[in-house]
């Protein structure tokens, strides 16, 4: 037997005793240069980029299309609403822009030519559509303010004062002075002129700095001027000055112990 048979070195041996080579390591590919990569790059996804190009562009072409014709339809409108005169050309116009911003204004701008007009009941049916149609509309006082308005113009005081005060209810009361003035009016016309002049007290107090607090500080002159000569006071009598309460014992100051006098010496 042959020792060295099992060695490693002599099975890998060539036939003339030279050692094989060793294997060769795969070389890297080179890295191509950066306008060769995007070429390859455009070759295999050129479909998708320009499908991708595609929608793009036709999105921009939604998006202007879309606002040329806003802006159109904005145009339109405004054309509308500043050649409406009369309150035929205000009512066409309401109704042809039903539940849009100009609708709704020209809805108010009905109501009061009407009111001007001296059709208060025609312009408390417009106030009311208004109020209807456009529930969450900013300007919702107006249209409760004017209902008010056209009810005191009747002499329905009651209903006034009850329209006036939804205009503090909506969500941006611009009226809600001018409102609590109506309202002070209103309780005079009722003869109910505490109640009158503590509204006027209110207003003030919550704008006193207002043009509107000036009014009613004058109002306040004059009901009291009124009242007197009516033999009346339209303020409360003040309240007498309640005696002191009696201070508890217990949280009067100690009375110092009187000192021991000293015994006489015998």
């Amino acid at each position: 037997m042959n020792p060295n048979a099992n060695k490693p070195n002599d099975r890998i041996k060539p036939a003339d005793g030279k050692p094989a080579p060793a294997p060769e390591t795969a070389a890297e590919p080179e890295e191509l240069p950066l306008d060769l990569q995007l070429l390859d790059f455009w070759d295999k996804n050129k479909k998708l980029v320009i499908a991708a190009v595609c929608a793009i562009v036709a999105g921009v072409g939604i998006y202007l299309a879309v606002d040329r014709w806003m802006e159109q339809q904005r145009e339109e409108q405004g054309r509308a609403l500043a050649g409406a005169k009369e309150v035929k050309d205000y009512a066409a116009v309401a109704s042809q822009f039903k539940g849009e911003n100009v609708g709704a204004f020209a809805l108010l701008l009905l109501a009061d030519q009407q009111y001007q007009d001296g059709k208060y009941s025609d312009a408390e049916k417009t106030y009311n559509r208004f109020a209807e149609e456009y529930p969450k509309h900013p300007m919702l006082d107006s249209a409760f303010y004017g209902i008010g308005a056209t009810r005191e113009s009747r002499g329905d005081y009651a209903g006034a004062i009850s329209s006036y005060q939804r205009v503090a209810e909506t969500p941006n009361p611009v009226h809600g002075l001018d409102a609590r003035m109506a309202i002070s009016r209103c309780l005079e016309a009722t003869q109910q002129w505490k109640k009158a002049r503590q509204g006027y007290e209110d207003l003030i107090a919550a704008q006193p700095n207002s043009s509107l607090a000036e009014r009613a500080r004058s109002r306040i002159i004059t009901l009291d001027r009124e009242a007197r000569a009516r033999g009346e006071s339209l303020t409360p009598p003040p309240k007498p000055a309640s005696a002191p309460a009696t201070i508890p014992q217990v949280l009067l100051p100690a009375t110092p112990a009187t000192p021991a006098t000293p015994a006489a010496k015998p």
